[in-house]
């Protein structure tokens, strides 16, 4: 049996991997805000605001003590959640908006990935974590100074992470993975800025209206690929890769 942790998962990219990874029998967890429509006997969806560390530790020192390890044959964190505001120019986002940005984004995937981390120490298992990145880690944007570095922030991350599991007897492989433009909630989200707020605005209305946002459930069906295939530990994959 296969396990799989899934955040963000009520929408966009995060439904459609619970769905494909629920078609291939894995057993899931979703965390979200709230809750999608799937009804699988595999799947158990948490409401749960990662913003609050303090509530993300305790939800998952409680999911820790529900599993046991050795049912499955490999264990899996998918670290989607994420917003892309505000949008706004440095020096005009509030504090409560850049702690609540920086708390989903980098704080909550870090988070998660540490508390995984130690609890699957000795499980003999496949393991692996999934952060979801995007082009914005490495190309700036004016307005999105939050979104750019937190992301650059996590991809970093990655990077070290997978450079420290070579010391492991037992490690766990981490990854980046940047999905591209996809037909979400955050597409909206941007599309509803203001050129003032965000210069790009008109090419990513632009993107929308000639229909060039990927499907997420494409999207998601690339990322299962790859992470059947023997992946590279604290790399940092483009979707671009695979097209």
């Amino acid at each position: 049996m296969h396990l799989s942790i899934v955040t963000g998962a009520s929408r966009g990219l995060g439904m459609a991997m619970i769905k494909a990874l629920l078609e291939k029998g894995h057993f899931v967890h979703a965390l979200a805000r709230g809750q999608s429509d799937i009804q699988d006997d595999k799947l158990i969806q948490h409401q749960l605001d990662l913003t609050q560390p303090d509530v993300t530790e305790k939800w998952f020192q409680s999911f820790e003590d529900s599993i046991k390890q050795d049912d499955f044959r490999s264990i899996t964190l998918i670290n989607n959640a994420g917003m892309v505001t505000p949008i706004k120019r440095a020096g005009e986002a509030t504090q409560d908006e850049l702690l609540q940005h920086y708390s989903l984004n980098l704080v909550a995937p870090i988070l998660l990935s540490q508390l995984f981390t130690k609890w699957l120490k000795f499980y003999q298992g496949k393991k692996m974590i999934v952060n979801i990145s995007s082009g914005a880690a490495k190309t700036p944007y004016k307005g999105w100074s939050a979104y750019c570095s937190s992301k650059a922030g996590l991809d970093m991350f990655t990077r070290t992470f997978g450079y420290e599991q070579e010391d492991e007897r037992f490690p766990v492989k981490m990854i980046s993975f940047s999905p591209g433009i996809m037909d979400t909630h955050m597409q909206k989200q941007i599309r509803m800025s203001s050129k003032t707020d965000f210069s790009e605005i008109a090419r990513f209305r632009h993107y929308h209206t000639e229909g060039k946002l990927r499907n997420p459930c494409f999207v998601a069906g690339i990322l299962l690929n790859l992470l059947e295939t023997d992946i590279e530990n604290g790399k940092v994959y483009d979707i671009k890769e695979f097209l």
